[in-house]
C-alpha cells in the first residue's frame, strides 16, 4: 500500500450521522489535500448531505504507509 491523501466529507449538523463513502479528492500530499478541504469548506453550500440536507464539512485525511510492513 502507498501513501494516499483524500477529501472526506461528513455533516456538519450535529443530529445527523451522515459520511460520504468514497474521497471527494485524491490529492498529492497533505498539504494540498488540506488546502483542498479549507477551499470546499468556503464555498457555500458546494454539496449538501443526502439525508438531512445541511452542507458538508470536508476534512484532510491521509494513509501512511509504516516502512517494513
Amino acid at each position: 500500500m502507498a501513501n494516499a491523501y483524500k477529501v472526506r466529507a461528513t455533516c456538519e449538523s450535529s443530529s445527523c450521522a451522515y459520511v460520504h463513502p468514497r474521497e471527494i479528492i485524491r490529492a498529492v500530499n497533505y498539504e494540498s489535500s488540506y488546502a483542498m478541504a479549507l477551499m470546499l469548506n468556503d464555498i457555500p453550500s458546494y454539496m449538501s448531505c443526502p439525508s438531512c440536507g445541511n452542507d458538508l464539512h470536508f476534512y484532510p485525511f491521509a494513509l501512511i504507509e509504516e516502512p517494513g510492513t
